[in-house]
């Protein structure tokens, strides 16, 4: 526990410089890339850079000493869940972890994390997992949130032969240097734009709501067939060999001036 001077002396110190500290990227030896998706000939992947919860730990002990910050964790468990694992479908379990990062001068901010109970290290990733999200409520490791996934190719162990080289602003020397990423905002109003261009207002509010977007090509398609379908209204008739009770009876014109009628197909009249 720390003693009181201790925390005397943690709540002195200058915030102002200690935050942006924490939004500043991880060095390159500490930075990782995980394989999320690979193609059905498992030749390609996509990765994305991580960093190891150790890499969070030692800079928040360098930047608060050990003593100046503290986390917490909780566990719950779910069980009788259906996953299906290398084409077997088993009956297993998830664990579910809550972690708190608390600051001491600064505040406290939880994280989730989650996993498959059936797994080797499920507690390990769930926990890891976890500690990460607090963290970056802080601004620790955001910065990997702006970094695409790339699609590489993968060795026959399913892991990147060539590692891609990060951008220019996500190295810490020209982080403090003042370079941001460029694309996240204009990426937004790109999506903005396109958004307003191909739906329509009622379909806006959906789109808002996490339904995906439809493509331009697609929407097009189905504008002509509403257009079309309101031009000309789809009009009943009768089928032979079924009930005619439900079909609609068209007398022909020349027929009803002379007091016969008789049952017309629609389509002879176009």
């Amino acid at each position: 526990m720390p003693t009181e001077d201790t925390v005397t002396s943690l709540s002195g110190l200058d915030v102002t410089k200690l935050l942006p500290e924490l939004e500043v990227p991880f060095s390159l030896d500490q930075v990782r890339w995980r394989v999320t998706n690979t193609t059905n000939d498992k030749k390609r992947g996509q990765i994305v850079p991580y960093a190891d919860s150790r890499a969070y730990t030692d800079r928040l002990n360098a930047l608060f000493t050990p003593q100046g910050w503290t986390r917490e964790y909780k566990v719950e468990t779910m069980s009788n869940i259906t996953r299906v694992k290398k084409g077997e479908s088993i009956v297993s379990g998830k664990v579910l972890v809550t972690c708190t990062v608390t600051i001491l001068g600064i505040g406290s901010h939880s994280g989730t994390g989650e996993e498959w109970a059936d797994d080797d290290n499920g507690m390990t990733s769930a926990d890891a997992q976890a500690f990460k999200r607090a963290s970056s409520c802080f601004g620790l490791g955001r910065y990997f949130y702006d970094i695409q996934a790339v699609w590489v190719d993968l060795d026959q162990n399913r892991q990147p032969v060539r590692t891609p080289a990060l951008s220019a602003w996500a190295l810490p020397e020209n982080w403090r240097k003042g370079m941001r990423p460029s694309g996240r905002n204009t990426n937004q109003r790109r999506c903005s734009r396109q958004r307003r261009k191909w739906t329509k207002p009622s379909q806006r509010a959906q789109l808002s709501k996490g339904f995906r977007q439809w493509p331009h090509s697609r929407r097009r398609q189905q504008s002509q067939r509403e257009r079309r379908q309101r031009r000309r209204p789809r009009r009943a008739h009768s089928v032979p060999g079924k009930d005619r009770r439900h079909s609609v009876v068209l007398q022909h014109p020349a027929r009803v001036r002379t007091g016969q009628s008789a049952e017309v197909d629609p389509r002879s009249r176009r």
